[in-house]
């Protein structure tokens, strides 16, 4: 992983409101072939009907999930068709409207964030994945230059993100992102 830092200044009035909404669904994409490290740490779900072996795809699957929303996000392309089998159609819609904004500002991301300390557990047709996520390796861009001090502070530490998912007959897909507070890992 790249280990960047993020210059602070004074973040733009304009460029704040539309990171704000980062903080939901971001990740890093582009040219880095590294996996993004889940930490290797998974918790069994005693109630799991599909127990470790569903675990082991989760986690697969959510480094596959990161790779492509990070590859989205640092495209200046908005090519949506990444994120297909990764998530539902109401998470999605809200992703594309997100990037759009993005893009209609001529902004992009370069790097990639840190995923760390990733839980999961499976409970048969449904699962929740926490991690600990930093987006300070993951800079926003505009014209290939990194814009200074707009990432927001609280994403640049570790925090929490959390996704809930359902399996479909398509197979796992994550239909919500839920508030920091709903975590029951902590990222300090």
């Amino acid at each position: 992983m790249r280990n960047k830092r993020i210059r602070r200044a004074g973040p733009a009035a304009g460029l704040a409101l539309i990171l704000a909404t980062v903080a939901g669904c971001s990740s890093d994409g582009g040219d880095n072939e590294e996996p993004i490290d889940t930490g290797g740490s998974s918790s069994p779900s005693p109630d799991a009907e599909g127990g470790e072996g569903d675990e082991a795809d989760l986690a697969e699957f959510y480094a596959a999930y990161w790779d492509a929303l990070v590859e989205l996000e640092n495209s200046e392309e908005l090519n949506v068709e990444l994120l297909d089998g990764f998530v539902t159609g109401e998470l999605l819609e809200g992703e594309v409207s997100r990037l759009r904004d993005f893009r209609a500002n001529g902004l992009s991301r370069s790097g990639e964030p840190v995923i760390e300390d990733v839980t999961i557990t499976v409970d048969e047709d449904t699962a929740r994945i926490e991690s600990c996520k930093s987006e300070e390796g993951w800079d926003v861009v505009t014209g290939g230059e990194v814009i200074p001090n707009v990432v927001p502070e609280e994403l640049l530490a570790f925090h929490p993100y959390v996704v809930t998912l359902e399996r479909t007959s398509e197979g796992w897909l994550i239909n919500e992102t839920l508030p920091q507070e709903e975590a029951t890992i902590s990222c300090s």
